[in-house]
């Protein structure tokens, strides 16, 4: 169950969304289309999956249509060709009885993409690479030229899994992909194997290398476009499995460093089920996360709708004021940041909007990645250009924050005609403390600064009362602030009739941060009559960041914030 609270002001706007978007189908932009993206799936057991459906996470169960075994449902975009060579899709879901790491890697890119994507996956249990292991179940994985021309696709009752493998794709290419109006892009090559080679130690460094090539070479052939340096992102087999071999191990890790665009993860410490071979719910969501967020990373020169991102360091000519931290020295490690931003711009021909990025951390660190980069990303997708702000810590002194992130507004709107900026619809957005910053810059700084919206994710606002965070008001305002700094710095007291529009999401079971921070600022925005959108979502608890902690009504959330970013 989900609060939602919305003033007259944004019915308006969106009824006028609306007769925009009716304009949009009458008359199409004539914008090249995004290609449909494509991810490719290959491995053994913990690919094809072995986790108990029962332990789903939630945010994956809450879109089953079976509440008692949640066997049935359909991810909303993700379209999957398993184990066939017909080259159809279905929609996907986990299957009966068994899940890996894909399923929560589909529902995470779901979240991103917004738009129907495809994957090609085949995984068998218990499948060796080397085709001299007689222990082998169901086929073998093996590039080596004679042993391939030699033998037939598993698909034929062969056993050659590569080659159906390489099937599978050729004719999900000529029989659905090719045909989309939009064009497709193969984004990544996912793969999960090594448990079945634990005896060929010393050659799975080459047969493992040989896979890659082969599956990189084929796809050039079939699409006539260059794949030689499509991501490849592979997992490592846990220590804890019985069938673990260091040798193994060893070619992962070496593979990863002499490929360039090969990205191991590191499964090491996972945690298995009893059969100690299989991840449990716990690594198999953890690997499903961190495949999403290597691909985002790997693919990110890929996607079109992004430029490469640059740094730029703040304060050219001096800093105005001090936390005392300065003369240490800079040190990312020791929460001690050199004020910069980071700009993702969009590769749109037309002006866009923006928004600078104020990642959390309770006025002691920063999030940068769950809460800044992860974000940007989002934001470039849909063709606004995002800043992210890396600001110094304010030890007591909370001019020190804010000021740089004056300085980055003021930046952003300097280089507006030279980023292909609207400096007039440049807004702000935070997250906790982060929001803290973003509601402060919201109404504190002067007009010329001013941001044109606001977006606020389980923000601290209040500095005062027994609902307060009290890490954010010591690190921000010291030991012991006056009443009168804390209520300059309770930002549901600045609230006027020139404070920019908000979006405001967060969960009603946040404990860190209080829903009533969020609640007396939204109170205050719609008595200055501020259009404003409130979104209490009923669990998720605190500090979501794009991904780092999936929740039951993650994609509720990811549509709400969509169709608000349409208003603007």
């Amino acid at each position: 169950m989900k609060t939602v609270l919305k003033d007259l002001y944004v019915c308006k706007v969106m009824r006028h969304c609306f007769c925009l978007l009716i304009l949009g189908i009458l008359c199409p932009s004539t914008r090249a289309q995004e290609p449909a993206h494509v991810i490719i799936v290959a491995g053994q057991s913990n690919t094809d999956g072995r986790v108990p459906v029962a332990d789903l996470p939630e945010y994956i169960k809450s879109m089953g249509i079976d509440s008692t075994g949640f066997a049935k449902g359909a991810y909303k975009y993700c379209k999957i060709s398993q184990n066939r060579v017909d080259g159809k899709f279905v929609p996907f879901w986990p299957r009966r009885n068994r899940w890996g790491y894909d399923a929560v890697t589909y529902y995470l890119l779901e979240q991103l993409y917004q738009k129907e994507f495809y994957v090609i996956k085949w995984a068998v249990g218990g499948t060796s690479i080397t085709p001299e292991n007689t222990d082998s179940r169901g086929g073998y994985w093996s590039a080596t030229p004679e042993w391939l021309a030699q033998n037939t696709p598993t698909a034929k009752k062969g056993k050659s899994l590569l080659l159906s493998f390489t099937q599978q794709i050729s004719n999900s290419i000529s029989k659905t992909l090719s045909h989309l109006p939009e064009g497709y892009h193969i984004d990544a090559f996912l793969w999960h194997q090594g448990e079945s080679d634990s005896a060929y130690g010393p050659d799975y460094y080459e047969n493992l290398k040989n896979v890659v090539s082969y599956v990189r070479d084929h796809l050039t052939r079939k699409t006539g476009e260059d794949y030689s340096e499509l991501p490849f992102i592979f997992g490592s087999v846990a220590k804890s499995n019985k069938r673990y071999n260091a040798e193994v191990e060893a070619a992962m890790k070496r593979l990863a460093s002499e490929d360039k665009n090969a990205y191991l993860i590191d499964m090491s410490k996972a945690t298995l089920l009893k059969d100690r071979l299989h991840f449990d719910k716990t690594s198999a969501e953890y690997l499903g996360k961190q495949m999403y967020d290597t691909m985002i990373q790997a693919s990110s020169v890929n996607v079109t709708s992004m430029q490469s991102p640059f740094d730029i360091d703040l304060w050219e000519k001096g800093l105005p004021n001090s936390n005392g931290k300065e003369p240490e020295g800079y040190d990312d490690k020791k929460h001690n940041y050199k004020p910069s931003v980071r700009v993702f711009l969009p590769a749109s021909e037309k002006p866009a909007k923006a928004i600078l990025i104020c990642p959390g951390g309770g006025y002691d660190h920063l999030a940068m990645k769950d809460e800044g980069y992860d974000w940007a990303l989002y934001f470039n997708k849909r063709s606004i250009a995002a800043v992210v702000l890396k600001y110094r810590m304010p030890n007591g002194n909370p001019e020190v924050p804010v000021s740089d992130a004056y300085e980055a507004m003021r930046y952003i709107k300097e280089h507006a005609k030279e980023w292909n900026i609207l400096p007039d619809s440049i807004g702000i957005m935070g997250s906790s403390a982060g929001g803290h910053l973003a509601s402060t810059v919201a109404t504190h700084a002067p007009a010329k600064l001013r941001p044109a919206f606001q977006i606020l994710f389980y923000p601290v606002i209040t500095m005062g009362g027994r609902n307060v965070h009290q890490g954010s008001k010591k690190h921000l305002l010291g030991e012991n602030p006056d009443a009168k700094l804390v209520k300059k710095y309770s930002n549901e007291w600045q609230v006027n009739r020139k404070t920019p529009r908000a979006f405001i999401a967060l969960s009603g079971d946040d404990q860190s941060v209080k829903p009533v921070h969020s609640e007396s600022y939204h109170k205050a925005l719609k008595a200055q009559k501020i259009p404003s959108e409130i979104h209490i979502y009923a669990n998720g608890k605190h500090g979501w960041g794009y991904n780092k902690r999936p929740f039951a009504q993650r994609a509720e959330m990811m549509k709400d914030l969509e169709s608000w970013l349409r208003t603007l």
